[in-house]
This record gives C-alpha cells, structure tokens and sequence, in this order.
C-alpha cells in the first residue's frame, strides 16, 4: 500500500471518528467514557487503534522504550514559566484576587494531593495519541502543517452545535493552539512522555486557578463527580476566557523557541 493510499485511510476513519463524534453530541452522550478511573476520549484514542499493525509493534515500543529527548530543566520551564509570567501579568495590572469557590476543600485542595493519580488516569489515552501523531508523521514527511490538519481533523465535530448554542471562539482556539503545541512537540522531541505530562499540566493548573464550566474538561482532568469548579482565584469574566490561550501561546513561543536553539547549538539543557 502507498502513502497516498494510506493518507487517503486516515482521512477517512478520522472521517468516521467526527460521525461517531457528531451521532454521539446529537443524542445527547459524552464523547468519553471512563473505566477504572482511566479516561479515554475518542479524539485521543481512536486514532491509534485506526492505524495499528502488529507489524508497527517494533516501531511503538521503541517510541515507549526510548524516547529520544530525555531532559527535564527545559519541559519544566515550559509547563511553569508560562504560569509565572500570566501570574505575574495579572498581578501588576491588579485582576487578580485570591477566590472563595465551592468545595474549596473537597475538589480544590484535593485536587492538588491527586495530581499524580490524575495524570495516570489520563496518561494510556494521551500516549495513545501521542504514537499516533509520531507515527503518521513518516507518511506526510514529517510536514508540521499536514500533521497539524491530521491532529485538528480528530475533532472537528466539536465545533458543530445542534442547539444553536453561540459558538465559544475562545476553546476553538485553544484546542488549536494545544494541538499546535501537540505536534510541535511529537515532531522536534519525539518523548511522548513529556508530551503527556506538558499538555495535561496546562489545562490542568489553568482550571485549578480560574475554573471552569466545562463539564467533559472537568470530567476528564479531575474528579467526575464535579461538573463545574470557580477556581482559586477571581478574574473577571472578561478577563478570564484570554487566560488558557495566553497560556498555550507563551508556551508555544517557548517550545518553538527551544526548538531554534537546537538547531542552532547543541542541546546542553
């Protein structure tokens, strides 16, 4: 089989995934089930099993076994320098205050002690995607904008309402910058590891200190017994529907960023 053809595959399962996507949103179902306290979304895990061979089982354990970026200063940078700077930016022009939410203790704190148990919860189906992204990549001759189109096809069907529901521009752009984020980092990094922990962590700590209504999110990344949560701290409303896409976009600078120094000096971080 060619790469046309093959390409010409992917598109047309992703195709089925949007349809599965839109028939479940039209009955009113969630486009995620959980099982044993792991999440698995069908954006993110469907694709994989779409694309699976056994003869690709060489190829996923290597990717799992040995990822080829293996420092740690840096993604650390990228995951809390981007916070520090919206922190810090909110500060000075005096938006922000500490907040007094709803189950402060029993969702908010708690929330803190169970980051790790969350990010295993959420980490089969963030790897799932991830070995999907690094292995269509090979397809498109690792093309950064054909990987981007692939990745934002798996969920099209987001963006289709049928309650004529005002669409919310501000999560379209978010999703299309943490998916820029995505296979900026699949494609210079290639840790799929990091790429699980990176992504996870921004939506994470964004909804932990402003809130959210989003129940599939709220669901997703913590307990899903919740479906809404104010967050730690108070920013007016028009404030905070900028905050996530700030965040994605300083990370974003900074992962593209990194990624001209190592092509321009070797890597000592």
């Amino acid at each position: 089989m060619n790469n046309s053809v093959k390409i010409a595959s992917i598109f047309f399962l992703i195709l089925i995934i949007n349809i599965a996507g839109l028939l479940l949103k039209y009955y009113g179902l969630d486009a995620y089930f959980i099982l044993a306290g792991f999440r698995f979304y069908i954006s993110l895990v469907v694709p994989f099993f779409m694309i699976y061979r056994f003869s690709m089982c060489n190829d996923i354990k290597k990717i799992l076994v040995q990822p080829s970026y293996n420092k740690t200063f840096q993604p650390l940078g990228w995951i809390f320098l981007p916070l520090i700077i919206l922190f810090a930016s909110l500060y000075f022009f005096k938006q922000i205050e500490v907040g007094d939410p709803d189950y402060f203790y029993e969702f908010g704190l708690s929330s803190i002690f169970d980051y790790p148990l969350y990010i295993i919860w959420n980490l089969p189906q963030l790897l799932l995607f991830a070995v999907f992204l690094i292995l269509v990549q090979p397809l498109i001759k690792f093309n950064l904008f054909f990987s981007f189109l692939i990745a934002l096809s798996c969920f099209m069907f987001i963006f289709i309402s049928f309650n004529k529901i005002k669409t919310d521009y501000f999560e379209i752009i978010s999703l299309v910058l943490i998916l820029a984020l995505a296979v900026l980092i699949v494609k210079y990094f290639q840790n799929v590891y990091w790429f699980s922990i990176i992504l996870f962590t921004i939506l994470w700590s964004n909804i932990l200190a402003f809130g959210s209504s989003s129940q599939t999110m709220i669901h997703l990344l913590f307990a899903s017994k919740y479906d809404i949560w104010g967050g730690f701290f108070d920013v007016s409303k028009n404030i905070q529907r900028y905050l996530l896409p700030a965040q994605l976009g300083i990370t974003l600078v900074l992962i593209a960023c990194s990624v001209l120094l190592r092509k321009t000096k070797p890597d000592i971080v």
